[in-house]
């Protein structure tokens, strides 16, 4: 029961987003599983520090997400874990506030910490309001989000968006509802941590994954992570629609990667048949060549009227693209796979019918390697956030593999 107490549980709504998190305390030397799907059991095995859960409620009503989380929280508190940590967006995308409320509510806290910040990616809360990259959150690139679109910069308005909770600041001597910090630098984010660990106050609480940076642990990790050898070439694929993303790929391509958008249109009319995947992968093999880089994504044009229902279009382009990747992977066994976005990369993990993934290494903020089983073997994965990164990212992420292969 001990061990049960002391295992923290991490929800995030989505499974890019799990790895994020994740990571971030493997790093530290905790030994972390991530559920890619919000059913499984909880692992029984003593030796596991950290469970973080895919809840994949990004895309749905806030009393949906809210009622998935609670179900989760009673289930931890039925197997003795009461340590809580709620992994958000780091551009407050998705359901909040309603998320927020529900933690606090199933968990029975008077207040729930709540550190957004994520300085090392640009993410800053300043006087409750949010920045990316020096733009209040509502003028920056998650503002142009065509499926969860932010309207707001303040963190209490985008809160009570999906929740009537009490919101406070963390400059303040109440600690009641969502209790909400600033923080500008890293060193801002170690010194609130340091504060809510010697307060005793890190049972429950919210943020992205750059307070899981300093978030205190009981383990160091003691050994380097050696990794089987990686092939040196990129198979990358992508279902962000995220300005950053956007740069990566033209930045990619103009600099030698080959490049090809999936059909949208037939996608999100639900359309693109098997038959069509197949003639589709032999175009790639055929124009692709030797490249070092192979990037499919879902940039090209489409008609918007088909984005009216923006759960229903997520979850149609997560499965054509998790099971296109199944079929390239067949095609290209060797390569090194990359995927970028959330719902791509559950598309995948459905398609291949993976439940944990076990994160190994952070390449760069947002960037991670994963490991995972499928039959008898273990295979690795590299994913992406949408949102993360400079031009040149997919370049440094071949250069990385380079080196480390050669290690």
């Amino acid at each position: 029961m001990e061990q049960a107490v002391n295992r923290l549980l991490i929800l995030a709504d989505d499974l890019t987003g799990a790895l994020d998190s994740g990571v971030q305390l493997t790093l530290k030397g905790e030994h972390v599983v991530i559920l890619t799907d919000r059913d499984v059991e909880f692992p029984e095995d003593d030796s596991v520090d950290v469970i973080v859960v895919d809840t994949e409620t990004r895309h749905v009503t806030g009393e949906v997400a809210a009622n998935i989380i609670k179900a989760l929280i009673h289930k931890a508190q039925d197997r003795g874990i009461k340590r809580i940590y709620k992994k958000t967006d780091s551009g407050l995308r998705g359901n909040v506030g309603a998320e927020l409320a529900a933690v606090l509510e199933a968990s029975g806290a008077k207040h729930l910490n709540f550190i957004p910040a994520y300085p090392a990616t640009g993410r800053k809360t300043v006087n409750g309001v949010q920045y990316v990259n020096g733009k209040p959150l509502a003028e920056s690139i998650f503002a142009k989000d065509p499926i969860n679109p932010i309207t707001v910069s303040r963190i209490d308005e985008l809160i009570h968006f999906g929740s009537d909770v009490h919101v406070v600041s963390g400059n303040s001597s109440e600690k009641r509802g969502i209790v909400v910090y600033d923080a500008e630098t890293n060193d801002d984010m170690r010194r609130i941590a340091q504060k809510l660990e010697a307060e005793g106050d890190l049972d429950i609480t919210a943020g992205c994954a750059g307070f899981l940076e300093v978030f205190p642990v009981r383990k160091r990790i003691t050994e380097k992570v050696k990794f089987q050898s990686f092939d040196h070439k990129l198979l990358i694929l992508s279902g962000s629609v995220n300005d950053i993303t956007r740069s990566q790929l033209d930045y990619a391509e103009k600099h030698g990667a080959y490049r090809v958008h999936v059909p949208m249109n037939r996608i999100l009319k639900n359309l693109w048949s098997n038959h069509e995947k197949e003639h589709f992968i032999d175009m790639v093999e055929e124009n692709a060549g030797d490249s070092n880089i192979i990037i499919v994504d879902t940039l090209g044009i489409y008609d918007p009227e088909y984005l009216v229902d923006p759960e229903e279009a997520a979850h149609t382009i997560a499965v054509n693209m998790g099971h296109l990747a199944s079929c390239l992977l067949r095609k290209y066994p060797d390569r090194t796979v990359m995927i970028i976005g959330g719902d791509t990369l559950q598309g995948f993990i459905r398609n291949k019918g993976i439940s944990i993934l076990r994160p190994i290494k952070e390449i760069d903020p947002g960037i991670v390697i994963a490991s995972y089983r499928y039959g008898d073997y273990e295979n690795y994965l590299i994913t992406k956030s949408g949102a993360f990164g400079s031009d040149d990212q997919l370049q440094r992420v071949l250069k990385w593999i380079e080196s480390s292969s050669s290690e």
